[in-house]
């Protein structure tokens, strides 16, 4: 009798919650966003994968970076650093909690940070850091073997996040993310989604809506579909194609954002043609960027003539671009021995056809149409180009192998707000003879020397004369060919307010977005 009394107990509490919710949702109480793109964490551990958990806002570092690319408290209310630059302290916003409620410490940021520090070497490695302390509670000291004016940029980035104790499990391992932002995670499906509910004791601005679902979605067709449909309400990163057809609905919002971003070639400096530097800089004079900027992107983006887009601080706005100039691509072939020594439309050198290969990635959705017009292009001078279209993953391990010619890439540059990090990994020997996304097997002396000089000079104004010096130099030894620069079109429905895209990509700050 008594199990009977307490099975219908059961029912009936079931009963009364479902209408509960039933009600609660009918009044529209609760308020789900609904948003898709084609990045997903390849970890749950954020200080392995932490760019989407900190755009996302369920992870947050000592410093972030404001919409004019500027380092800004906050974990860290404030910060100095001694007259030799080899010590910070960072001064730690009071009253901040995890998720969990526990307590936000300079012990547990300490920790974190170690932790971050190990998981990501291939980032924070570049940190010449030698010990952390913590005076006190709201106390955190990074001491340094050297001067490092590019530590807090460093410290922006999402892998560096604060995690509570209770995100690990006994061996160490993050099994829950547990963060301090505006939103705290609830679920991760590895490559389809990630779910997160509003934190509504955020020390911040806390949240309009209830819980975001972030779809991740790699087609960019099928993200409009689910656009159109009103399945998601906020559609990432369309093609200027795609997004051009909204531009013309009520219901639907296009926003533009130009980002720190460059679409680029990278050379295999390390075999024929590209061992060469004339053949590269003949493709940079046989590419018509203005043409793929109107053709392929209906003129969303500018073209490049160096490394960083002319709005950033640190670009050197003194470079002249490549021209558009198929003579001088031709004339720098003949010079390099590549000619069309029986008439068949293809340069030859030694009986060896000028064939390459092409290899791109079709999550950025326009690159696979750059490369086709690139194909054309380069076959007016005589080259024969074969395109290799892979996922991202795919495509990397390719350029990683050096089973390629060359590699169009949509390179993101300011991730770590600061140019030492872009530079060191891109463009230093110790970063282009490892896997990566820059310049390929490239290796320039003066290049290492200046951006070892700049990544100790305290003094800002020195530091980009240093960087201009780098920026030039690529340019004229042409490892990599720089195309256009990047302008993210993302598209919302129209009830849809407060949501802005940054020029970083470090946040979506879904904290301002209300659903009206």
């Amino acid at each position: 009798m008594k199990r009977k009394e307490g099975i219908l107990f059961i029912l009936l509490v079931l009963v009364v919650l479902g209408a509960g919710c039933t009600d609660k949702e009918q009044k529209g109480d609760n308020q789900t966003l609904s948003i898709s793109g084609q990045w997903s964490p390849t970890s749950i551990d954020p200080h392995i994968s932490g760019t989407v958990p900190q755009r996302l806002g369920y992870v947050e570092t000592l410093v972030g970076v404001d919409y004019e690319g500027k380092i800004i408290p906050n974990l860290a209310n404030s910060w100095e650093v001694s007259n030799d630059g080899k010590k910070w302290t960072f001064k730690l916003r009071e009253g901040v909690l995890f998720h969990d409620g526990t307590p936000f410490t300079a012990e547990i940021m300490k920790k974190s940070l170690e932790r971050s520090f190990i998981q990501s070497a291939s980032t924070f490695g570049k940190i010449p850091v030698t010990s952390i302390e913590v005076p006190d509670d709201l106390t955190l000291v990074i001491n340094l073997n050297s001067t490092f004016p590019a530590l807090p940029a460093y410290l922006s980035k999402g892998e560096s996040a604060a995690l509570a104790p209770g995100s690990y499990d006994a061996s160490g391992n993050v099994t829950k993310p547990i963060g301090t932002g505006p939103f705290i995670f609830e679920s991760w499906k590895p490559e389809e989604e990630i779910v997160i509910v509003k934190n509504p004791n955020y020390w911040g601005h806390v949240a309009s809506v209830d819980k975001v679902v972030y779809r991740i979605i790699p087609e960019v067709l099928t993200r409009k579909m689910l656009l159109d449909s009103k399945d998601i309400q906020i559609a990432m990163i369309l093609s200027p194609d795609v997004a051009d057809k909204y531009t013309e609905k009520a219901d639907y919002t296009v926003l533009e954002q130009p980002i720190a971003r460059v679409r680029m070639i990278a050379f295999n400096t390390e075999k024929e043609p590209f061992n060469d530097k004339k053949v590269r800089q003949a493709v940079n004079y046989a590419i018509d960027r203005e043409a793929i900027v109107n053709s392929v992107l209906s003129g969303y983006g500018t073209t490049a003539s160096g490394l960083f887009p002319p709005q950033f601080y640190w670009a050197n706005k003194d470079i002249a671009p490549y021209t558009y100039d198929v003579d001088k691509a031709k004339t720098l072939l003949d010079e390099a021995g590549w000619t069309d020594s029986d008439g068949d439309g293809t340069r030859d050198k030694n009986g060896k056809p000028m064939k390459i290969t092409l290899v791109t990635y079709s999550e950025r959705a326009e690159l696979p149409s750059i490369a086709e017009v690139i194909q054309q292009q380069l076959k007016k001078v005589g080259i024969e180009t074969e395109l290799k279209v892979l996922n991202t993953d795919a495509a990397n391990t390719q350029r990683n192998k050096g089973d390629f010619d060359i590699y169009l890439v949509g390179r993101g540059l300011f991730f770590v707000p600061d140019p030492d990090e872009i530079m060191m990994t891109d463009y230093h020997s110790s970063g282009t003879s490892i896997d990566g996304w820059g310049a390929y097997r490239w290796h320039n002396d003066t290049v290492d020397q200046l951006i070892e000089q700049a990544r100790t000079t305290s003094d800002e104004a020195a530091r980009k004369k240093l960087y201009d010096e780098v920026q030039a130099i690529v340019v004229e030894e042409a490892p990599v060919a720089y195309l256009n620069y990047y302008v993210n079109i993302d598209v919302t429905t129209s009830n849809i307010k407060g949501y802005r895209l940054h020029p970083t990509e470090c946040s979506f700050d879904l904290q301002n977005v209300s659903i009206s």
